[in-house]
């Protein structure tokens, strides 16, 4: 799983380069894991919603971060009829 330091896909399989002594430098693979932005729970269970529906309850800051089921519910019951529609 290590990284290609040319074309950022995986080493093993991208053929950039015939073997490791023409590699420039090295590029461990590092797993990142991924967290709901406001809970912080580790690798939360992937949902789908529609962009339109997305956009209608998370706030534009968030709107671009993963969020788990439970903070996404959460948002949903804050704002009832939407983050723009606050009175």
């Amino acid at each position: 799983m290590e990284v290609c330091p040319k074309c950022g896909g995986q080493l093993l399989g991208c053929g950039c380069f015939k073997d490791s002594k023409e590699l420039p430098f090295r590029i461990p693979f590092i797993l990142i894991p991924i967290m709901c932005e406001l809970c912080g729970t580790l690798w939360p269970e992937l949902f789908s919603v529609s962009d339109e529906e997305w956009t209608k309850y998370v706030i534009p800051p968030l709107q671009r971060k993963v969020l788990c089921k439970k903070c996404y519910a959460d948002l949903e019951e804050i704002f009832p009829d939407g983050w723009k529609n606050i009175s």
